[in-house]
């Protein structure tokens, strides 16, 4: 799997160097501090490095990655994700009083996935559940856009969403979905407690079949003429609230 950007493979390095087979870096970039960073720590830990002239560099990159690769002048191979169970997950996640945990029903766009996943670790959310089908990956771009904070939050790819929101149950959890026409407001709902929190897709929210499984509804109050938040910006607006609600003094 190729890791771009400069921010990512630090974090890589910092947490998972064991992950990283090789690091390329392209040719005459100014000696910036997180390049003399990145080039500290895999020597420091035995990962080869290679400096390449522009031609060379992009040759590593699809035709749709190369501005992506080519702007950031740094790319890393690791080995793929890997992705937690829920069953180890829940587990893991029994010491902690209120844990929290987003399901995302079906966000397929990869930027979207990195930038939940940057707000969930920014604001204590414990775990993240997407579906292995009709679903991003976590791939190069989900680690980009996060800055690599997939490295510090455990990921779970479940066959069927409906099956872990009721796994989730029966381990006390209280499943709440985001939908812009529920009835309760984020300002009027208890957050003090095990939480699944269902993001639905970019285009048409939750399904019906995920929506009709939430114990409750919860929707984001507005004060402008838009009704709705993109899917990320809503995970971030409703894990801030949770956020608060627990560290209210």
């Amino acid at each position: 799997m190729l890791v771009i950007g400069k921010n990512p493979i630090l974090e890589a390095l910092r947490t998972n160097p064991k992950d990283i087979n090789k690091i390329l870096l392209l040719k005459n970039m100014k000696p910036e501090p997180r390049l003399k960073e990145i080039i500290s720590l895999s020597q420091d830990n035995g990962i080869k490095f290679q400096f390449l002239h522009k031609p060379d560099f992009i040759k590593y990159f699809q035709n749709k990655d190369k501005t992506e690769g080519i702007s950031q002048g740094v790319v890393g191979f690791m080995k793929d994700y890997e992705y937690k169970s829920l069953r180890d997950m829940v587990k893991d996640l029994e010491p902690v009083k209120t844990p929290l945990i987003l399901l995302l029903d079906e966000i397929t766009d990869p930027h979207n996935l990195g930038s939940i996943a940057r707000s969930a670790v920014c604001l204590g959310a414990d775990g993240i559940i997407i579906p292995r089908h009709n679903s991003a990956e976590v791939n190069h771009t989900v680690i980009k856009t996060s800055s690599g904070a997939v490295n510090y939050i455990p990921i779970a790819m479940e066959t069927n969403l409906s099956n872990s929101i009721r796994y989730l149950k029966d381990n006390g959890y209280f499943i709440t979905g985001a939908d812009s026409k529920a009835e309760k407001n984020s300002f009027e709902m208890d957050f003090n407690l095990k939480t699944g929190l269902v993001i639905g897709s970019e285009g048409s929210g939750m399904r019906k079949s995920i929506r009709d499984n939430c114990d409750r509804l919860v929707r984001i109050p507005m004060a402008g003429r838009f009704d709705s938040l993109n899917a990320s910006v809503s995970a971030a607006v409703l894990i801030y609230e949770i956020f608060r609600q627990k560290n209210k003094k």
